[in-house]
């Protein structure tokens, strides 16, 4: 956490390369989901930050396990690769089923 602005958590999304989460000394990295079938990035880091929020707004901010970490990051991973392969951003935003889906077929 930064002692001066009392920043629990920062997030680092590397498109391609996956991302990461830095909280409170912890440092998760989780895969991408990458798509064969990409057609444009638009709408991608949004999805992955409403993602994010969304968890937290389910799960708090508090007490974040590394597990918590990865299973946030994965989700947020998971709706920006579909959102990749779809023109547009809001009106073809995936369903929370649809990117279940896509996390199980990935593993």
């Amino acid at each position: 956490m930064n002692e001066s602005f009392q920043i629990p958590l920062i997030l680092v999304s590397m498109g391609r390369a996956g991302s990461r989460a830095y909280y409170k000394g912890k440092m998760v990295e989780v895969e991408p989901f990458l798509q064969e079938n990409t057609i444009e990035a638009t709408g991608a880091g949004d999805t992955f930050c409403g993602c994010v929020l969304h968890y937290i707004l389910e799960h708090g901010l508090e007490e974040l396990t590394k597990a918590d970490l990865v299973e946030m990051l994965t989700f947020a991973n998971s709706a920006a690769s579909l959102i990749t392969t779809r023109k547009g951003a809001l009106r073809v935003m995936p369903s929370k089923e649809e990117v279940f889906r896509n996390m199980c077929s990935q593993k």
